[in-house]
């Protein structure tokens, strides 16, 4: 959807007064940490980006950023879509309440209405798009796509530098890594020379592999555990370059394959992780393909070790301390077996 006339000449007038406001006010010397204070930050596109020193009303226009203004305790003034199972249960009532701007492509003039300061959009649209964007407010890409997907860490940073709080997001990492740490060290004698893969489906008669460089490869490799050689495999030969916005070439660590070769994709796993809901539950795609006689044959699955692992796309703390806690408990149920 477009700007219509009325909708941008709004935008402009409130924007006027914004920065009379400013002026009024005195300087940014004069006046540190009010409104009008920026800050410059280069984006995930390179460009460098005029934003709020301290940003009091930012739009996300996907869940990948606003998982991560929820883990920093700074819910977002308007939100792109997500769906129930896939968040926190904790975190539901507080965005039902948050207006969703965006599905497919940015709702402008809804976006409009919610006066953000800041917009945080993925790096999957046209400049053409962007443009229509920063005439509501400083637009902010961070990465969604292209090599650099697979680094849920790295997004996330980008996040939080853009709403300038590194600081807060420094802690939660601290604590993340110390819990990976302390599970390692707990279970070793279990992780360490067992080998894992991961599968789920979006397609029908299809398996979706996460290699071993996808985003829970930084979740579940510090537990000690061993990565299909297969899937890696599979993935290096199946994946594709250049989905949705990458255009850099470089192959995503993930891959669509036909159940005519699932066999040759996970035959090697002691385990094997399947993608689910932040309630543990598989979609209706995952769950036929777990259905399916060739995912029945594979040895870990004869064997009964099968279980969920959370979001195989890692938005942000939320879903990587879930992570943890489903690899946590198949850990202690492969161990009684």
């Amino acid at each position: 959807m477009t700007l219509t006339r009325l909708t941008a000449a709004a935008i402009a007038g409130a924007t006027g007064l914004a920065l009379l406001a400013g002026c009024a006010g005195g300087s940014e010397e004069a006046n540190p940490g009010t409104a009008s204070e920026t800050r410059t930050v280069t984006d995930a596109t390179g460009a460098e980006v005029e934003v709020p020193a301290a940003p009091k009303a930012v739009a996300t226009l996907h869940y990948a950023a606003t998982e991560t203004l929820m883990d920093l305790d700074a819910p977002p003034v308007a939100q792109g879509e997500y769906q129930d199972p896939a968040v926190p249960e904790v975190w539901l009532d507080e965005l039902e309440g948050i207006p969703t701007v965006s599905q497919q492509e940015p709702d402008l003039e809804k976006l409009a209405e919610a006066e953000p300061d800041l917009i945080l959009s993925p790096n999957i649209f046209e400049p053409e798009m962007i443009e229509q964007l920063e005439e509501i407010a400083p637009v902010y890409q961070f990465t969604l796509r292209g090599g650099d997907r697979a680094n849920w860490q790295q997004r996330v940073g980008e996040v939080a530098d853009a709403v300038n709080k590194t600081d807060q997001l420094d802690e939660l990492d601290r604590e993340f890594t110390a819990r990976q740490k302390q599970l390692g060290e707990k279970h070793s004698e279990v992780t360490e020379g067992t080998t894992i893969g991961v599968v789920s489906s979006f397609e029908e008669n299809s398996a979706y592999l996460w290699g071993s460089e996808n985003m829970l490869g930084t979740i579940l490799f510090p537990l000690g555990f061993d990565w299909s050689a297969d899937e890696d495999a599979m993935v290096k030969k199946y994946g594709k370059a250049e989905q949705g916005g990458n255009k850099s070439g470089t192959v995503e660590p993930e891959a669509q394959i036909s159940l005519e070769v699932l066999d040759r994709s996970l035959s090697d796993a002691d385990i094997i992780f399947v993608n689910s809901d932040l309630r543990g539950d598989y979609d209706s795609l995952t769950k036929a393909l777990m259905d399916s006689a060739v995912f029945k044959d594979l040895p870990a699955v004869r064997a009964g070790h099968v279980y969920p692992i959370g979001k195989a796309t890692i938005a942000g703390y939320a879903d990587a301390d879930y992570g943890l806690d489903l690899a946590e408990k198949a850990i202690t149920e492969y161990q009684k077996d």
